[in-house]
């Protein structure tokens, strides 16, 4: 295995650090884009039935007691909940689209990785092809030798890069749609909580 990875030529390193960065991104990525990280359903409730109560300042308490995404525009959302309705509605969409950056990152660092791996290995077989032209322009097909290792070379550095790229991009698409899946689960439950916080502030106006 090792001696394959020679083989290819330097251009293995940056084909290597690629995987690193994938590998990376998806452990850091599975640890932290979870449901749980985003939105604590026992604490949701909890707000939900404070809310129910019309006590605003129990609810807020507890989207205080933890700093995650969804408390956060929860709170945003009962601190102005005076706002007329288009304008809270405004307000907690330009906030979800600021939080959202936390559940988008390093999809933009997968693309890159994905786009520049197989270029690589792509760079990488025009640089084993230019040697082996080398070799028959100053020795002929005498040196079969150095023409294979040239060969190799191209070929090792194409399989290389598409072996980054592939699971990359697989690895991308899971994780983005495990983002959308949080990001629309959140927006659902905020319309209902945004519904329940009308309702009762309408009442007690």
């Amino acid at each position: 295995m090792w001696e394959t990875v020679q083989n290819g030529g330097w251009f293995m390193v940056p084909i290597g650090i690629c995987l690193l960065g994938t590998v990376a991104i998806f452990i850091e990525r599975l640890v932290n884009l979870r449901m749980s990280a985003f939105m604590d359903e026992e604490l949701v409730n909890r707000i939900r039935s404070d809310l129910m109560d019309g006590n605003y300042e129990a609810a807020l308490q507890v989207c205080r007691s933890v700093n995650n995404m969804f408390h956060r525009l929860l709170e945003t959302a009962i601190n102005f909940r005076s706002l007329d309705q288009v304008e809270l509605r405004q307000l907690i969409e330009d906030q979800s689209r600021q939080e959202a950056s936390y559940l988008e990152r390093f999809l933009t660092s997968l693309r890159t990785i994905a786009t520049i791996a197989p270029l690589l290995g792509l760079l990488g077989t025009v640089a084993g092809m230019i040697k082996v032209f080398h070799t028959l322009s100053a020795q002929g097909l005498s040196e079969a030798a150095h023409l294979s290792g040239g060969i190799s070379e191209a070929l090792i550095t194409t399989a290389a890069g598409m072996m980054v790229a592939i699971p990359t991009i697989v690895i991308h698409n899971a994780l983005e749609r495990r983002a959308s899946k949080i990001m629309l689960r959140m927006e659902k439950r905020m319309i209902e909580f945004m519904l329940v916080i009308r309702r009762h502030h309408a009442v007690s106006s």
